[in-house]
């Protein structure tokens, strides 16, 4: 029952993070990293990241779901579209090129899931929510840059 309970929560989680990002929303950088954090200690406390029957193969799978999350949350945080209103504060929306990265990410995720299953390695959801959360992460560290780096408001009065 634990296990369907973290799966619902992680298929929440990723609705969210699809309607959050395909519809304009203001960026606060002070909250972009709750939710990452939130999710990856989640993760962490429940445990079985690692299968104990396949340690090595089951470490070393978790690890590069963890580089290839990182590596597709760069690619999702690089195509959103950002900008500053006239009023200072800065807004993100998420493109075409956001949705189809968001659709590799998901089949990648599924496809290292499906390797692990033929190896024989059954971790738990943990591996999942750490995935997710460095996934997330990536992706918000990236529009923090982006926003950071947008050009400061120019007033037309002296």
């Amino acid at each position: 029952m634990h296990e369907i309970l973290s799966g619902l929560l992680v298929a929440v989680v990723m609705v969210l993070v699809v309607v959050r990002r395909f519809t304009p929303r203001r960026v606060d950088e002070r909250r972009l990293y709750a939710l990452p954090v939130v999710i990856g200690i989640i993760g962490l406390a429940q445990g079985k990241t690692i299968d104990a029957h396949h340690t090595a193969l089951s470490a070393g799978l978790l690890a590069a779901e963890i580089v290839i999350a990182l590596l597709l949350g760069l690619g999702l945080g690089t195509t959103m579209r950002v900008w500053r209103e006239p009023d200072g504060s800065h807004w993100s929306r998420g493109t075409w090129a956001t949705f189809g990265i968001f659709l590799v990410s998901v089949a990648v995720r599924g496809g290292l899931v499906a390797v692990g299953y033929a190896a024989g390695i059954r971790p738990g959801s943990g591996a999942i929510m750490v995935s997710v959360a460095a996934w997330l992460l990536a992706q918000n560290a990236v529009l923090a840059w982006r926003v950071r780096a947008l050009p400061a408001r120019v007033s037309v009065y002296p």
